[in-house]
């Protein structure tokens, strides 16, 4: 059986499981390998019934933490050495020597690309259409909150400056390719995959190998704990779905725990792996650890959530509105989304506080139109065939 070969990082569990329900798909034709180089989700891997190889340099907690704040917009000084970077390729290298794929999937391991240049594999990019280049080029914003000029000026520097890309460019120079001119030349495959429906997607038509497969997001396989759901079967009290992902930051979440505490609700929030002792945490909320989403957010009145991607499809698909607080700017696009369809209110991680929260769920637990609009945004996802459409690209352009 042919292989194909994923590369995820391991300790973002939007990546992991989005890459892990690609390979649900194609299992049945492809033997599918990931590797990573560390993180708490890559175990969800295995326990998905698939082969893992553990790369090295392994990245650490510390190190874990940087790539968050690099992600979150928080910090620019570079993430890997020169060293690390050479390091990683020339193990990628040989795995992909060593598998022989006939072709690979792209996560946010950025060194991958590279390898898959150097070894003339097909690449396949899973991808946000969020600050991707054909969404920059059409003059889409980057940031809701940003004036327009910002705006403008911001899509330039990410076109035209290699941010961030120091010890790239001399690791591209050194394995003989050309010096990357953007972030985008690792960021991108032979073949994009945009998870997102482009009826409900804020730029309707791509470049030539770039497809829509509409939405993509992890399906768990784990039971509702029993307290869950007697919680939320015998409450009568608005109920709310909180969950800030894996990319939380930790002053966001307990500035939104302050303000429910004042409100006549109960939350579920899957955030137990963010807290550290001595955090309060509000009568009302009741904290676990990570839950199937989407069942347990279509027993709720509505989310508060982060907006990655795959959290605001599971909370789409669900048929719940909800109240979206972005961590950087592309959570915040797809939050703008659905704010602007009409099933969800957005806020600024930047002006959070116990009023401004309040007054949002509030006005979505009393205006019906929110759930009329998360109930019609459910009906236009559930019409996409994702699965098929993801097997049709692969089968087309392997």
């Amino acid at each position: 059986m042919e292989k194909i070969l994923f590369g995820i990082v391991g300790w973002n569990i939007a990546e992991t499981t989005r890459m892990i329900e690609i390979a649900k798909v194609l299992k049945d034709k492809y033997e599918c390998h990931f590797f990573a180089y560390g993180g708490q989700f890559e175990s969800l891997v295995e326990e998905a019934g698939f082969t893992l190889h553990h790369l090295e340099p392994v990245e650490d907690e510390e190190k874990i933490e940087h790539l968050w704040k690099v992600d979150r917009g928080e910090t620019f000084k570079q993430p890997w050495t020169y060293a690390e970077l050479v390091h990683r390729i020339n193990n990628e290298i040989q795995l992909i020597a060593i598998l022989q794929p006939k072709a690979a999937f792209l996560g946010s391991v950025l060194t991958f690309s590279i390898s898959c240049r150097l070894t003339n594999t097909k690449l396949f990019n899973v991808i946000p259409l969020a600050l991707s280049r054909p969404y920059l080029k059409a003059g889409l914003p980057i940031s809701p909150f940003y004036p327009k000029w910002l705006n403008k000026f911001a899509a330039v520097v990410l076109l035209n400056v290699p941010l961030l890309l120091t010890n790239f460019r001399k690791v591209a120079r050194d394995f003989e390719l050309n010096k990357p001119k953007s972030i985008f030349e690792f960021w991108e495959g032979d073949i994009n995959i945009v998870a997102e429906t482009q009826k409900l997607s804020l730029l309707k038509k791509l470049p030539d190998n770039w497809y829509f497969s509409g939405p993509l997001f992890a399906h768990l396989d784990k039971e509702i704990p029993n307290e869950v759901e007697k919680l939320l079967a015998e409450s009568n009290k608005t109920k709310i779905f909180f969950a800030m992902g894996s990319s939380a930051n930790r002053t966001v979440l307990l500035n939104v725990l302050r303000a429910f505490e004042n409100l006549d609700v109960v939350v579920i929030a899957p955030i137990k792996s963010h807290l550290k002792e001595g955090d309060h945490v509000p009568g009302n909320v009741y904290v676990t650890d990570w839950l199937p989403a989407l069942e347990v957010t279509g027993k709720v009145d509505m989310a508060v959530i982060h907006g990655g991607q795959g959290t605001v499809q599971t909370t789409v698909t669900a048929g719940v509105p909800f109240v979206g607080i972005g961590m950087q700017p592309e959570q915040e696009l797809n939050i703008l989304l659905y704010k602007d369809f009409g099933n969800a209110i957005q806020l600024n991680k930047k002006k959070i506080n116990a009023m401004g929260l309040q007054e949002a769920i509030n006005e979505i637990r009393d205006n019906k139109c929110y759930q009329e609009k998360a109930t019609e945004a459910k009906t236009i996802l559930e019409r996409v065939n994702t699965t098929e459409i993801i097997r049709r690209i692969v089968e087309e352009n392997i």
